[in-house]
């Protein structure tokens, strides 16, 4: 039963009414997109849902909205904006709250904007987030994701950070497998730079895991929601009692003293990271979160030779050290850490370097720097590649052609301008009813048995068929000319 216009409108308004309320478009620019859709579809018998879907999508073509935005608007939601700052896309959604793009409303510049989530906030864990967010705003370094501003919004609070172009390490290794030492020693090195800044200014982080290391392109690493153990939106992190952290990652001593957790924990963490970048798995795998406590406090994880035999003994120690369970006899600080990988470091990536510590050319030319793989090519295309030229062609296509033209001359000159001409005539003549007959009959095929036709002859076309004809032709006559004019 047909809705009357009146109503269509009524629900129609219903989008409009949330746009012009996010406050991000008005009147006149939805009337004009409405206008524009107006066009082709008929206002007074159109679908609500339909027309609404049409003017959004109209909108963002138009760069007003963004697709988020659109679809947010679709579901009633109407606000964008938190403090300065417009939302422009979620980026990622878990169990403790949500992360969005969001531009800066005077300055345009684009960040991440961690929402803590209203369900998860009590008097307690507000003040708690604001003494972290004092914290960070102290710390500075090029490995460590910047905090630019944090406030309180809408009854939620948030943290804005910068916005990092890459993969995390996690993702990373998933996606390309394990890494190298040189690979592996030059991210656990960066994490373990920033890590040592925070813990100079008196913050841990307690949540130290492959999830929390950003990789770059460039091979630069960022350590990511430093200050949010226990308030973090990763969904895999978790409190159990007064215990923050990631099961898989975590050190006994926060375990044992939850409350009284200190920079070697987060050593303890990176150790259990660097366990995961070289061998691709968790040092305790499987079990429930409990029981991968109880095997941080009590078991030792297989050893990293063990499931990564090509790596150096000297290596491997590094990564056990890391993991020792007492803090008394773990690696003593961040700083060492850098200390004992700098063998595996290129140039330039000493524990107090100064500028960004990427990965320098030498590294990024090695077989393991932190690069996405090339994407695969062609079969046969490293012959070609080791066959060519400084002037880009490989002499495997220049030779034959120099043959060729030679043949070619040779012919010429045996059979005489005129002969060649005829013999070109004649092959054509023949070749062009071949070429047609056989398309004829391709037709008569492809109607009797379509697929018969299709695996019988596949790729074959009456052009090709036709060109093949007259090479033939051509060649036979060629050879018969030229031994005839021979026997002359």
């Amino acid at each position: 039963m047909t809705k009357p216009a009146a109503q269509h409108r009524s629900e129609r308004l219903r989008f409009h009414d949330t746009a012009v309320a996010s406050g991000l478009l008005d009147d006149a620019q939805l009337a004009a997109a409405e206008k524009e859709i107006g066009l082709v579809i008929d206002a007074r018998t159109a679908d609500p849902e339909a027309w609404d879907r049409a003017v959004s999508e109209r909108l963002v073509s138009q760069g007003l909205l963004t697709p988020f935005q659109a679809r947010e608007m679709l579901a009633g939601r109407r606000r964008f904006r938190l403090g300065q700052y417009t939302v422009l896309d979620e980026i990622g959604k878990g169990g403790m709250g949500q992360v969005f793009r969001a531009e800066h409303a005077m300055m345009g510049r684009e960040v991440a904007v961690k929402v803590l989530p209203r369900a998860k906030s009590t008097p307690e864990s507000e003040a708690a987030f604001r003494r972290e967010m004092r914290m960070l705003g102290r710390l500075d370094h090029e490995n460590l994701v910047r905090a630019y501003d944090a406030g309180y919004d809408a009854m939620v609070s948030y943290l804005v950070t910068e916005l990092v172009p890459g993969m995390d390490l996690k993702q990373h290794v998933q996606t390309h497998g394990p890494l190298g030492e040189a690979a592996a020693a030059s991210v656990i090195a960066q994490a373990a730079r920033g890590l040592a800044h925070a813990h100079d200014q008196g913050l841990v982080h307690r949540d130290v895991k492959p999830g929390n290391l950003l990789v770059m392109q460039d091979g630069r690493v960022k350590v990511l929601d430093l200050g949010l153990a226990g308030s973090q939106l990763e969904e895999e992190s978790s409190r159990i009692g007064r215990i923050v952290g990631t099961m898989d990652y975590i050190a006994p001593e926060q375990i044992r003293m939850p409350d009284d957790v200190g920079p070697s924990a987060d050593i303890y963490a990176l150790g259990c990271t660097a366990y995961y970048a070289v061998t691709g798995r968790v040092p305790f795998p499987g079990g429930s979160r409990k029981e991968k406590m109880h095997r941080h406090l009590t078991e030792t994880p297989d050893s990293v030779r063990l499931l990564a035999p090509h790596l150096s003994d000297a290596f491997c120690k590094v990564i056990e050290d890391m993991m020792v369970k007492s803090s008394a006899g773990r690696i003593g600080s961040a700083a060492e850490v850098v200390e004992r990988l700098r063998p595996w470091l290129p140039e330039g990536q000493g524990a107090f370097s100064k500028g960004v510590p990427a990965l320098d050319s030498t590294a990024a030319r090695s077989r393991d720097a932190i690069r996405p793989p090339p994407l695969p090519t062609a079969a046969g295309s490293g012959a070609a590649e080791r066959s060519s030229t400084l002037s880009g062609v490989s002499d495997f296509t220049i030779q034959p052609a120099v043959e060729a033209g030679a043949w070619g001359m040779k012919i010429l000159k045996e059979i005489g301008l005129p002969r060649l001409v005829g013999i070109t005539t004649q092959a054509l003549f023949l070749a062009v009813p071949v070429g047609l007959a056989f398309g004829w009959a391709m037709d008569v095929v492809r109607s009797i048995d379509p697929e018969r036709f299709a695996s019988l002859l596949r790729g074959t076309t009456p052009a090709r068929l036709g060109w093949t004809a007259f090479l033939i032709l051509f060649a036979l006559q060629t050879m018969l000319g030229t031994t005839s004019r021979r026997s002359r």
